[in-house]
């Protein structure tokens, strides 16, 4: 973007002219740094840096060589021939300076300090004159690098793509480097500072610094110590691109191997070399990864903002690995599945020089592994990440299922491509329904009003195959019909919001409050004071709100359910991305008590208590299970088969009741 003066300095620097304190005269005497100082006292720091880059860059040199030349020109004694050496010798100088100006040699000094003006404000960050010389002299390998590039965009050796792909990493780095190194917030004492808006400032800073740190890492760690872009991100690879998605699933493990054998540096040279092995292709060569919306390469994912907790003691690696293979299996299938669909565009006879086709190919290929566009709202990517897990992740979803409905100036093309997507993913998923519902039929539900659609449900346990998308179908399902099923007892109820029954805002909440981030879930749990589960907060869970990874918090859900194998067939599956959950009737007696429940368990103690409720819950479950089996039962309508289930809900308290010798004696 073109640098514009503020029409208020622009006053000043007009002012400092018709009063002598400033000519151009006096600024080309300077050196940079006294010019940058000068005009400093006039417009400020942050503008005379400006105004002296472009001083340097559009007038010094050229008004320079013009009036070298004129003066050529217009002195006699000299021949023709004598006024044209001299004129090449004009031109040859000051095509040097600028040579030394935009690209210097190794070991040359730098122009003045217009280098490092250049790289500050193409960068966006201060960049002092050694940091430029840097910058420049890993440019310069770059460019050696290059050179040897063919003009179809091949290498003459598979070497050769590599260095210049190592090249190109280690400017990538250095200048990554630097930003995070500018861009990093520090904490501000309000002790230290004076006056009560400074103060305020002060603790509004440390604030924003301390729910940022608690934010991000706590999605970090919940998304660790597993390899669950598989199954999860990049279900949907599986399902239109199985060759690819196998080969770089069995990459994905020698990944986790080497980082958790040889440490966290071993895990970053893991990542450094696949995108230098990108950057050597012929695709990023020619420009069409990054020609419109560009595909996500080395720009870090949304389930790890930051690597902080890979510095962890002993824990660190488990961390790292689940990071590295994440961030390494989404670039190489981005990469790999991008190549095919370049080559189908180019059969097809479309335009690969066009930034909407090639644009809309990337973005498709972005959404086939978890990273949909957000559009207007991408700049605040990282506030809305604060308070939703993964909300590139959700668009991904979004964007399949719609077939990019709501993506915008997306070709025919690409559309036609996720259209076939689309269905190459109902197909599949299909056919896996139909091949379990052949071994068990209650073990697929075919009714999208019910949480158990997309899911392969063995006894307690639900196996989500579609990679979240089936709660888009179920959500939308419930909110067209006005209705929704049970999970538990497969009793369908409108949602009018009578007793027992939500309403539509109840469903639209519920499904929003899933995709909350760790920290903003503990937040909504400490304002309403209680739980997902319907308990009362506690330190201790949340904290594991916070800290438990996933799969852990998964695990232990199993554990208190389910036996030993059925516990590892959990832990396996959420570690492979394909989500897992276990849950069945369950009433908490100590949750809202009653008269009754408080009498008896006054009458049998804490400990019966307990034993009599995992009893009730057990039996009742029981209970479910056989009438859903029963011809009887299925014929009945809806508000017949709450009253039956209520019924023998009820049977089983009063048995529970006389077996502990208990009768409820009414108060007044």
């Amino acid at each position: 973007m073109a640098f514009c003066l503020p029409i208020e300095e622009a006053n000043k620097i007009k002012e400092a002219i018709r009063s002598g304190k400033l000519s151009p005269e006096k600024l080309n005497e300077m050196t940079s740094q006294e010019r940058r100082n000068f005009l400093a006292n006039f417009i400020g720091k942050e503008n005379a840096k400006e105004v002296n880059l472009l001083f340097e860059k559009k007038l010094l040199l050229k008004n320079q060589e013009r009036a070298m030349s004129d003066w050529a020109r217009e002195i006699t004694g000299l021949s023709k021939e004598q006024k044209e050496a001299t004129l090449e010798k004009i031109r040859k100088t000051y095509a040097e300076k600028k040579r030394r100006l935009q690209d210097p040699k190794e070991n040359e000094k730098f122009l003045n300090e217009i280098v490092s003006d250049i790289y500050s404000r193409k960068f966006k960050t201060e960049t002092t004159l050694e940091e430029a010389q840097i910058i420049t002299e890993l440019s310069q390998d770059l460019k050696r690098a290059r050179e040897k590039m063919n003009e179809d965009f091949t290498w003459k050796t598979e070497e050769d793509g590599l260095n210049f792909g190592a090249a190109k990493v280690a400017v990538d780095n250095y200048i990554g480097g630097l930003k995070a190194e500018a861009n990093k917030e520090l904490f501000v004492n309000p002790l230290k500072v004076r006056g009560l808006m400074e103060k305020a400032r002060a603790i509004s800073v440390d604030a924003k610094i301390a729910l940022n740190f608690i934010a991000d890492n706590s999605r970090s760690i919940k998304a660790s110590v597993d390899n669950s872009l598989w199954g999860r991100q990049g279900i949907k690879a599986l399902f239109t691109k199985p060759k690819i998605w196998a080969n770089n699933f069995a990459k994905s493990w020698q990944d986790i191997s080497t980082t958790i054998q040889k440490g966290n540096e071993a895990g970053e040279a893991i990542l450094d070399g696949v995108k230098a092995e990108i950057y050597s292709r012929k695709n990023y060569l020619n420009g069409r990864y990054e020609l419109g919306k560009k595909l996500d390469i080395g720009t870090g994912e949304e389930e790890f903002p930051t690597s902080l907790p890979s510095k962890i003691p002993g824990l660190g690696r488990l961390f790292k690995a689940a990071e590295v293979s994440y961030e390494a299996g989404a670039m190489r299938l981005r990469a790999d599945i991008a190549d095919v669909y370049y080559d189908l565009a180019e059969q097809a006879g479309i335009d690969m020089t066009n930034k909407i086709e090639i644009g809309s190919i990337n973005e498709m290929v972005n959404s086939l592994t978890g990273r949909g566009r957000l559009g207007r709202l991408e700049g605040a990517g990282k506030a809305i990440n604060s308070v939703f897990f993964s909300a590139k992740f959700f668009k991904s979803n979004l964007d399949t299922l719609t077939v990019h409905a709501f993506s915008g100036d997306f070709s025919n093309f690409a559309k036609k491509q996720a259209a076939i997507n689309l269905l190459k993913m109902i197909s599949a998923i299909s056919i896996l329904f139909l091949i379990s519902s052949g071994f068990d039929e209650d073990s697929v539900e075919w009714d999208t009003r019910s949480a158990n659609f997309g899911k392969i449900r063995l006894g307690n346990k639900r196996f989500d195959l579609t990679g979240g998308m089936s709660s888009l179908i179920i959500l939308a399902s419930r909110i067209v019909t006005q209705q929704t099923k049970s999970s538990v007892t497969g009793i369908i109820k409108d949602l009018d919001g009578g007793f027992g029954s939500p309403t539509g805002m109840d469903i639209l909440w519920n499904f929003t409050e899933n995709k909350f981030s760790p920290m903003f879930s503990v937040i909504k749990e400490l304002i309403a004071q209680k739980t997902f589960d319907g308990e009362e907060p506690t330190l201790v869970n949340q904290l594991t709100n916070l800290i438990v990874p996933i799969i852990i918090e998964s695990g232990i859900d199993a554990s208190k359910k389910e036996d030993l194998a059925n516990t590892l067939l959990v832990l396996i599956a959420d570690g492979l991305g394909i989500s897992a959950n276990v849950y069945s009737y369950n009433n908490d007696w100590n949750i809202k008590p009653g008269k009754e429940l408080t009498q008896f368990k006054e009458k049998v103690g804490e400990d019966k208590f307990k034993e009599a409720n995992d009893k009730y819950n057990r039996l009742v479950n029981e209970k479910i299970v056989e009438l859903n089996k029963d011809s009887d039962y299925k014929k009945l309508d809806e508000e017949d088969k709450q009253k039956k289930l209520t019924s023998e809900k009820g049977k089983i308290k009063s048995k529970i009741f006389r077996e502990h010798r208990f009768k409820y004696k009414r108060t007044k």
